[in-house]
């Protein structure tokens, strides 16, 4: 499901809606799999609120040894969401609709960390041969 309807929610006072949502973002971003939206959406009084968490994994490139480096990733949002916005804009609301798969890219590209590494303590490449130190020691004079 790309698009959460909550035309008739907004309707619904009192009512909550569970939120469990599987989002494909291979089209908008290859690097991220396995990503979830989870939590819920609370109407009080007419005032819908959103709690969710966005889980997600990002696979990229180690900068140090150019491996593979695969990182889970998570986002927290908490707004306020109208048919038309959200308070924040942390929440792409149109028509009525919130777009799952904008939220989430939008959320988790956040949550990427400036180095990428395949593990904390990633020796690298040697600045000589190019051998990758997580492997052993080079052979050469460095």
């Amino acid at each position: 499901m790309r698009y959460l309807d909550i035309n008739d929610f907004s309707r619904r006072d009192g009512d909550t809606l569970l939120i469990d949502e599987a989002v494909d973002l291979s089209a908008t971003e290859p690097a991220f799999s396995e990503v979830r939206v989870v939590g819920k959406l609370r109407n009080v009084v007419g005032v819908m609120t959103l709690r969710v968490t966005v889980f997600g994994t990002y696979v990229g490139t180690c900068d140090r040894c150019l491996e593979e480096a695969v990182i889970p990733l998570q986002s927290e949002l908490k707004t306020v969401v109208t048919l038309s916005a959200s308070e924040d804009e942390s929440v792409y609301v149109e028509n009525g609709r919130i777009d799952l798969e904008l939220t989430a890219y939008d959320a988790l590209v956040l949550e990427v960390p400036l180095q990428i590494l395949c593990r904390e303590d990633c020796r690298g490449l040697c600045p000589s041969c190019g051998k990758n130190l997580n492997d052993g020691d080079c052979e050469c004079n460095n």
